[in-house]
């Protein structure tokens, strides 16, 4: 599965790159899935952050629709 790195700010970006360069260097199976699911955390906090924005800007826009026709 591909994630969508446009979601990411730089610093998650870089911190992405380090987790993914420690899973390879993992010695254990249990470390290298404690890496994968920190990586996985970053991108879900990504998309929750972008659907977060996409609502707001919603509701902003639709708060200014409704002033419009007071």
């Amino acid at each position: 599965m591909q994630k969508d790195e446009t979601l990411l700010t730089a610093e998650e970006v870089v911190i992405v790159q380090k987790l993914k360069n420690e899973m390879f260097n993992a010695l254990t199976l249990e470390h290298m899935k404690f890496y994968k699911q920190e990586i996985d955390k970053i991108y879900a906090q990504a998309v929750r952050r972008e659907e977060f924005m996409e609502t707001m800007k919603t509701r902003k826009k639709g708060k200014l629709m409704r002033q419009s026709f007071i």
